[in-house]
């Protein structure tokens, strides 16, 4: 099945075989649909997975999916990377990292402690109130945070981003806020392939793409591949993108 969408202010396909749409996709679509008319008020959902393994297009497809199937209630797919911190304050900070040095925030955008999670734990409280506040967003093109640019309407939210399941420091408990947890796992080698090719695509030699790789995409996915909480649906990701039940 394929779907022509935006995620980012980018256009691309998503494609999904028949068969992970049947017996998984439209399987966890009605399982958000019955908790959301169970519990009567906005339903909010996680959707988490290591870096490469594609849960933006996953949540956005969904999205997608929902709008087109009668029985499903539409949910509305948001990332948590407009909790990014800005540049600005990227740029003034620092952290230690895993090999005990202190490296500057910007050099390791992404990482864990480079994101607002405050800031984040608060917008998904509000979340569940009738009239939440917009949610920001992050732009591709200009690197950086836009605040307040996405107004949260659906009675369904699926949340997707790397650490909404971390075990550790401030994510920790972080889960307790959703109603419904998804996990995408994938092998590492695959989720090591498919970043090095992004970063190759984006511009990168192959040598750049993979010293970034060591650098800091690695490091992030085994942090998320081994500290992660258990989710109430387990998904793997297969070599040739096909999706099942872990």
């Amino acid at each position: 099945m394929e779907a022509k969408l935006t995620v980012n202010g980018f256009g691309f396909v998503a494609r999904y075989g028949e068969k992970d749409v049947e017996r998984v996709l439209l399987p966890l679509l009605m399982r958000l649909t019955e908790l959301q008319a169970e519990r009567d008020r906005r339903l909010i959902a996680f959707l988490a997975a290591p870096p490469g393994a594609g849960k933006s297009t996953l949540a956005a497809f969904m999205e997608w999916l929902s709008r087109r199937t009668p029985e499903a209630t539409p949910l509305q797919a948001v990332g948590m990377d407009g909790f990014h911190c800005p540049n600005a304050y990227l740029d003034a900070h620092s952290f230690v990292d895993e090999d005990g040095r202190e490296v500057g925030m910007r050099s390791r955008k992404g990482a864990p402690q480079t994101f607002d999670v405050e800031g984040l734990r608060a917008a998904l409280a509000d979340a569940r109130s009738d009239a939440p506040a917009p949610w920001p967003t992050y732009s591709r093109v200009m690197h950086d945070v836009v605040p307040a640019s996405l107004p949260i309407d659906e009675k369904i939210l699926l949340v997707e981003g790397n650490y909404l399941l971390l075990d550790e420091g401030r994510w920790k408990g972080l889960a307790e806020l959703a109603d419904y947890t998804v996990f995408l796992s994938a092998p590492e080698a695959l989720l090591r392939e498919r970043l090095v090719a992004r970063k190759v695509a984006g511009g990168s030699t192959p040598e750049e793409a993979r010293a970034w790789y060591e650098a800091s995409d690695g490091r992030n996915v085994a942090r998320v591949l081994a500290h992660h909480s258990p989710a109430d649906l387990e998904l793997a990701l297969g070599a040739d993108g096909s999706l099942t039940v872990a």
